[in-house]
């Protein structure tokens, strides 16, 4: 056990008692217009208590929470691997933003994340020079394809998001298995194979092909792809029951299944409490991130004008 991991965890069960509870996400629930709801977050500390000039640019406000939770994150997790599997997420989230203002000649970088692994300066000039050099492999490799791809006609911005989310789940597999921690090998199985039943529930959907959704799978799942593609086909599939019941939500609601991915992940990270790992940090983390994600629901609520009764019901 690292000492310092320990001290870290003293300091993650002080900001865990900032986390919203269900008064504060009430409270937000109550307001009655997107001006109300930012000046709630603002007197609670959020994002440092940013402030923006059009309350239709809360979007800001989340982004700039999260930078302070993967700031935190970077000062308190102390498996280097396990911090960049869980900063991939945002690296790459900044790629495909920057990709597309790259193509569409725009800056992007006030989009970005700002504690992601890359600079979202320096990325943004880096990728309008076409230079990935200073990038992972995988990430690197995938920029080139998109540029092969607009170069030759296919200029879709999904092209963007299919290359670069293949790519982060190759980054992300490398850095779970470089880890120590057995919690994060595990999260990365259920992040995979959760986006592949979600994405052919999708595709199916959109009318793609099974040749289509072959070519969007994500690899590295216990879920292999010639039982996906069997799934897709229609036939009888020999899936552990939390799969079955996952892929039978996601026919129900998209909605649903992406609360049930989030839910399936916090009950891993719960099975492998242990204050003497980093599962404090990770535990933290996941409920910041949960926490914007309720926030940003209930502020998309209240600037739709949907009724507060209506908004409590869906935060309990």
């Amino acid at each position: 056990m690292n000492s310092d991991q320990l001290y870290a965890n003293g300091r993650i069960a002080v900001l865990s008692t900032k986390l919203f509870g269900a008064d504060k996400f009430l409270r937000l629930a109550e307001c009655s217009s997107l001006v109300e709801a930012l000046r709630v977050l603002q007197e609670n500390g959020y994002a440092n208590g940013l402030i923006v000039a059009n309350p239709n640019d809360y979007e800001q406000i989340l982004r700039a929470e999260l930078d302070v939770a993967m700031a935190s994150l970077k000062e308190l997790c102390y498996d280097k691997n396990a911090l960049k599997f869980l900063l991939c997420k945002y690296d790459y989230l900044n790629a495909k933003t920057l990709m597309k203002g790259k193509y569409a000649r725009e800056d992007y970088t006030a989009y970005c994340f700002d504690e992601a692994t890359y600079p979202a300066e320096k990325m943004q000039e880096a990728f309008n020079n076409d230079d990935y050099s200073s990038f992972s492999k995988n990430m690197a490799a995938a920029c080139d394809q998109i540029d092969s791809e607009y170069a030759n006609g296919n200029r879709s911005p999904q092209i963007i998001d299919k290359l670069l989310d293949k790519a982060s789940f190759l980054d992300m597999k490398k850095y779970a298995k470089r880890s120590s921690t057995r919690l994060i090998i595990k999260l990365f199985d259920w992040q995979v194979n959760t986006a592949n039943l979600m994405l052919l529930y999708r595709l199916k959907k959109a009318g793609y092909d099974e040749q289509q959704y072959g070519d969007w799978l994500i690899d590295g799942g216990s879920i292999k792809k010639n039982k996906l593609l069997s799934l897709w086909k229609g036939e009888s599939v020999d899936l552990p029951n939390n799969y079955n019941k996952f892929y039978a939500l996601c026919s129900t609601s998209l909605t649903l299944a992406e609360k049930e991915q989030s839910d399936g992940r916090n009950r891993l990270v719960a099975e492998y409490a242990d204050f003497l790992t980093i599962q404090p940090a990770l535990d933290y983390f996941f409920k910041k991130v949960d926490e914007t994600e309720k926030i940003r629901r209930i502020l998309v609520d209240v600037k739709n004008g949907v009724d507060k009764e209506k908004i409590k019901d869906k935060i309990k």
